[in-house]
């Protein structure tokens, strides 16, 4: 049996492994060519949109 859970590619995952400041550091510096060093920090804006109800356009 694999210990696989989930592809990264499914957003829940993806969300949830950016939880770890490590993983998010090492992706990002990836990602911009950087080394993980030169990141001081990073921070998680609520990505969470709510939702808009048709009848009334409000949430």
């Amino acid at each position: 049996m694999s210990d696989f859970l989930m592809k990264p590619k499914i957003d829940f995952a993806f969300k949830e492994i950016m939880e770890s400041e490590k993983a998010r550091t090492g992706f990002l510096a990836a990602v911009l060519k950087l080394d993980p060093h030169d990141i001081k920090e990073t921070h998680i804006l609520n990505s969470n949109l709510r939702k808009i109800y048709e009848a009334t356009g409000y949430p």
